[in-house]
């Protein structure tokens, strides 16, 4: 924290050059389009797309582009920090068009740059590529074919974002030979390699996995990481290989999910398109405006992460991220960083998020996965006996073990939500998914009358931090946050403690963070499924659970609109922020 402070000292208050701002601009013609950017008492510059290519171009403010189409002359006025692309029309030929971001842009991206001066606006980030020791080919050949795979995608990137790509040398590793999927493989790289901050490693393995357990191309943690894991051996051929090592580099570097199907960031690679003729190797223009905000980012601090983000920075990448968002609803990395951000993505509301990089969840298979958890955790109940039958804390920590070594026995997409929906069943006492409306066509199938009243004769008092209702919310939290958008799951869990208002026992503030923190561990599960194989070691509430200090319990109605009104008011937002913060601030979480 000390060198971040000392390092914007220095930037505030020493002469520095103004940072060049950046516009972006698409080409979705089929012809090479040539064109000029002029700033206000500037020189026109040349340029030129070719089609299908995407660029970033370095201004002091706002700038005209002019080009020509069907023998007319267009001119258009573009704002830094915005994407442009343009597109074929029948009537003008071509027209150019800008990409809505939601929400202002700030006052100084409209205006232009006091003493522009001549900048270099290259940003560079050190790589150094890997091979693990499973790997067959001799030396000098696969330094040369990881040379100039990364050389292609360092050219395409630098030319849409400005970030340049160096190589920092060549290395092996010694990869996990137990490893069944890329995420074990992922695990296996990070601890073997160290990274410096700014920096990424790029991690090439050739052990062989079975494509039907994990037909991923690789993994990585998107701004969270400095490591990518890639398989060599998928794709089969080449240039998809290469788009595959420039879509990890590009989530590495900021960018999210698009449903843009000539970009390196659409949801499913290995799909043949780069293999077309006329297909280049790109970002989509919204993806290559976010790259190059965090570009600008890194001119600060080269390991630049969501939690040091400048003011200015902020709020461009956050206008970027909902257009994102937008386009391609329920992506995982664009939802993760807005809720970081602070965003209050409740505004517009997402369908359930689905990992763009995990092969879609079979229902069916998740409902028959699902049964099984559950009843690993009543076989696990069943046992329970004798003197050294446990109780509380320790007893629920012995089901989230049994229902984890159930989970993944069959590892695969419906390992997680098996995981999930499992427990919340299990360790509810109640039907509180079963009676709610927004979950009980998932779940009613899953348990029968006679099979729940069975599990009940046995379960016994499963606690988390000495609670029974604080275990029983946390876990139907769980489920919730599974089955539904994380927003939507915060306001069923809200609905439910208002309904408790009229209940003898009243409202437990602790109960509903207890809730809310289950819908964060959904979150987190989904995001890093390895969380499942994680807690058959380990389950401590204290280590998933925030603390209940300053939170009350049993508020009747009237107590509750003394101390806040109704859900909607100031004073109970406030404090359903304060839960959101307990449980981000979780290391589990981090």
């Amino acid at each position: 924290m000390r060198t971040r402070f000392l390092a914007l000292l220095a930037f505030a208050i020493l002469p520095q050059p103004v940072r060049a701002a950046v516009i972006v601009v698409g080409n979705y013609t089929d012809a090479t389009i040539p064109f000029t950017l002029a700033e206000p008492n500037a020189k026109a510059r040349d340029h030129k797309l070719n089609e299908n290519e995407v660029a970033a171009l370095f201004v002091s403010g706002p700038a005209d582009l002019t080009f020509t189409a069907k023998g007319k002359q267009h001119v258009l006025r573009l704002d830094p920090y915005n994407a442009y692309v343009l597109l074929p029309d029948k009537g003008a030929g071509v027209r150019l068009e800008g990409l809505e971001l939601p929400g202002n842009a700030l006052e100084r991206d409209t205006l232009p740059e006091l003493n522009p001066v001549k900048r270099d606006p290259v940003v560079k980030v050190p790589v150094t590529l890997f091979v693990d020791d499973a790997e067959p080919r001799a030396e000098a050949l696969w330094k040369k074919e990881l040379r100039a795979r990364f050389d292609e995608i360092a050219a395409a990137l630098e030319k849409s974002t400005g970030i340049r790509l160096e190589l920092a040398g060549f290395d092996t590793w010694k990869s996990d030979p137990n490893a069944t999927n890329t995420t074990d493989l992922l695990k296996s790289f990070e601890a073997a390699v160290k990274v410096k901050p700014g920096s990424l490693a790029i991690g090439y393995s050739s052990r062989k996995l079975d494509d039907r357990v994990d037909p991923t191309f690789g993994a990585s943690r998107g701004l969270a990481g400095r490591h990518i894991l890639l398989r060599e051996t998928r794709p089969k051929n080449e240039p998809e290989r290469v788009e595959v090592m420039l879509h990890h580099v590009a989530r590495a570097l900021g960018g999210v999910g698009t449903p843009d199907p000539g970009s390196s960031l659409r949801p499913k690679l290995g799909d043949g398109y780069i293999l077309r003729a006329g297909a280049v190797l790109r970002l989509d223009p919204l993806n290559a405006l976010a790259l190059s905000i965090w570009a600008d980012e890194r001119r600060v601090e080269a390991d630049a992460k969501l939690a040091v983000l400048t003011p200015v920075g902020r709020h461009r990448i956050t206008r970027v991220y909902k257009a994102l968002l937008k386009a391609a609803p329920g992506d995982a990395l664009a939802l993760t960083y807005l809720y970081d951000l602070g965003d209050e993505i409740v505004k517009q509301p997402d369908p359930k998020p689905k990992n763009p990089d995990r092969p879609p969840v079979k229902i069916a298979k998740q409902d028959v996965h699902t049964r099984l958890v559950i009843k690993a955790v009543v076989d696990r109940a069943k046992a329970n006996t004798g003197a050294s039958a446990l109780t509380g804390d320790e007893l629920t920590a012995a089901y989230v073990r049994a229902a984890s070594a159930a989970a993944v026995a069959w590892y695969g997409p419906e390992t997680v939500p098996a995981f999930l929906i499992g427990l919340g069943i299990a360790l509810d006492d109640g039907t509180a998914l079963l009676d709610d409306a927004t979950t009980s066509a998932a779940v009613k199938e899953l348990e029968t009358a006679d099979e729940r009243k069975a599990r009940l004769a046995v379960l016994g008092n499963p606690t988390l931090g000495g609670r029974r209702d604080v275990c029983r919310r946390f876990f139907i939290g769980c489920a919730a946050g599974e089955l539904l958008p994380q927003v939507t799951a915060e306001k069923v869990a809200v609905g439910r403690a208002m309904f408790d208002l009229h209940n003898p026992v009243g409202l437990c503030e602790p109960a509903l963070a207890a809730e809310f923190t289950g819908i964060t561990f959904a979150r987190a599960c989904f995001m890093d499924a390895e969380i499942v194989r994680d807690v058959a070691h380990r389950f401590p509430a204290a280590m998933y659970l925030p603390a209940m200090t300053g939170l009350r319990n049993g508020l009747s109605a009237e107590k509750f609109e003394e101390l806040y009104g109704d859900s909607a008011d100031e004073r109970f937002l406030k404090l359903l922020a304060d839960v959101r913060k307990r449980a981000k601030e979780l290391k589990a979480y981090k």
